[in-house]
């Protein structure tokens, strides 16, 4: 089944894009038809143009959706519209109803380019639409348009109904978006200093455990030491957050380097780790899901440079993993030393204890295998409209 998201991603769109796209599936739609139109009532030249039309809208869309060029294809799309038109109306002397078409090209221009040329492209639109038909009452003065003055007159007045509609519609539609943008940027604002202020509280209380670690005794130093791990980890998050212009979703293998180097400065270089992240794809994770991975990770790496030791090199094998809304992360050591894994999962430990913690956050499921190395890997689904 075709993907129509694929060929027309709206959720991605701003206003002009989605109507720039609207306009090239309605033209494709009724040049099609044209062409078949003018082939049955045998009216080859008239095909011949409505048939060019609909290939440059093919083209015109090819720039739009795969070269990203939206105001390329806006003036050939406007193009497509006024040119077969008026070369219709020309060599047909105004004897079809082409001309009712014309009346509605000042909405397609308002709709698709700035205030000021879609000003211009529509007076140079009706001085030539005014040219052409004086050019036929001089050369074709039997024409039937020109002894239907009553037409005529219907045309301008709509003409000038459609010109003042799409002038208003502009402006108020900017109007519009004028203050979203204005009321988007203070919220973004508010947001950026909300994750700040977040990420600095945090940072403060870090630091007072760290005060409170020094001249501890061994044992309890650790502890109070990891807890600031733990609390710095949820800090990066909110950090990486008002650090970029995504407030939602955060780059998962960005994040894991940064808590990689926070661990390792905290632990010292008593113990060597290298750090081998999969990064065949990129997975962004919002916030709420984010802050439970770094809980998991931290865990993870103080656990590795705890406990794991490799005669040639420590080394962990990250990966994050999604599909089909799905996501799997793997965490992989290389100990040498074979340990039960079913101890490990009974464990009472704080460490143990959160990594459960987390996972069950997460909806989703953790396996704990050995094999030449500690491996951990949990599964868990995101629902894609929250």
């Amino acid at each position: 089944m075709m993907n129509m998201y694929h060929y027309f991603p709206y959720k991605r769109m701003n206003h002009r894009d989605i109507l720039l796209y609207g306009f090239h599936f309605s033209f494709m739609f009724i040049f099609t038809l044209a062409v078949i139109r003018d082939l049955y009532f045998v009216h080859f030249f008239n095909a011949s143009v409505n048939f060019s039309a609909l290939s440059m809208t093919f083209v015109s869309y090819y720039l739009l959706h795969f070269k990203q060029k939206s105001e390329l294809a806006s003036f050939i799309i406007m193009a497509v519209a006024v040119i077969p038109l008026y070369t219709l109306i020309y060599f047909n002397h105004f004897d079809n109803m082409v001309i009712v078409y014309v009346i509605l090209l000042p909405l397609a221009v308002f709709f698709l380019v700035d205030f000021k040329r879609a000003l211009i492209i529509n007076f140079f639109m009706y001085v030539l639409l005014l040219s052409m038909l004086y050019y036929i009452a001089q050369v074709n003065p039997t024409a039937a348009i020109l002894n239907n003055p009553f037409a005529l007159i219907n045309i301008a007045f709509a003409s000038i109904l459609i010109m003042f509609f799409g002038i208003f519609y502009h402006l108020a539609i900017d109007s519009s978006i004028s203050a979203l943008i204005y009321s988007n940027r203070q919220k973004d604002i508010l947001l950026n200093e909300v994750h700040h202020r977040v990420k600095n509280n945090l940072n403060v209380i870090a630091s007072i455990l760290g005060l409170q670690a020094m001249g501890k005794e061994e044992i309890l130093q650790e502890e109070l030491l990891r807890t600031k791990s733990r609390i710095e980890s949820i800090a990066i998050v909110h950090e990486m957050l008002y650090s970029q212009n995504d407030f939602e979703q955060i780059e998962f293998n960005a994040y894991v380097e940064k808590l990689y180097y926070l661990v390792l400065n905290m632990e010292g270089d008593s113990k060597k780790l290298q750090i081998d992240m999969q990064k065949s794809q990129s997975v962004k994770l919002p916030l709420n899901i984010m802050v439970q991975f770094g809980l998991i990770v931290n865990e993870l790496l103080i656990n590795t440079l705890k406990y794991a030791t490799n005669a040639q090199e420590l080394r962990i094998t990250l990966e994050m993993h999604k599909e089909n809304g799905c996501y799997r992360f793997t965490y992989c050591d290389n100990g040498e030393q074979e340990v039960e894994v079913a101890k490990i999962m009974e464990s009472k430990t704080l460490g143990i204890k959160l990594i459960k913690l987390s996972v069950q956050q997460l909806a989703g499921s953790l396996q704990l295998t050995y094999n030449n190395g500690l491996c951990y890997a949990i599964d868990f689904c995101l629902d894609e409209r929250s």
